[in-house]
């Protein structure tokens, strides 16, 4: 089920990245991360620059609180998720190309349980 639900909430967040967006997923521990980067496209001396990583991590207590509430609430939760999505990632500031090994290129996010919560 939580599959099914991590693969929902990526259709509902694709829209605010660019379409040519690399979205991974995976399980780390109990947590459920989404990865994002895309080829940024916006220099011929550097044909495969891409953009800062996202990291959206989604703690499993927010995994279950989702799965706890009814049908209302969890529209509420959804809306709650893509306001928060396109208020930090409608406005990106310049984009860094990747540095092996260099830790602060990526954005992390971390849903947890009351996150999104009105």
């Amino acid at each position: 089920m939580t599959e099914d639900l991590l693969d929902y909430w990526v259709r509902l967040i694709k829209p605010f990245f660019p379409t040519n967006a690399w979205i991974v997923t995976r399980y780390s521990g109990d947590d459920h991360i989404i990865e994002i980067d895309w080829k940024l496209d916006d220099d011929p001396e550097q044909p495969n620059r891409r953009s800062r990583k996202i990291q959206i991590t989604i703690s499993d207590g927010a995994i279950e609180d989702y799965l706890d509430k009814n049908k209302k609430e969890r529209e509420e939760f959804e809306i709650g998720l893509k306001k928060l999505i396109h208020e930090r990632y409608s406005h990106p500031a310049p984009d860094e190309p990747i540095r092996r090994g260099a830790s602060g290129s990526t954005d992390k996010l971390l849903i947890a349980k009351g996150t999104l919560n009105a």
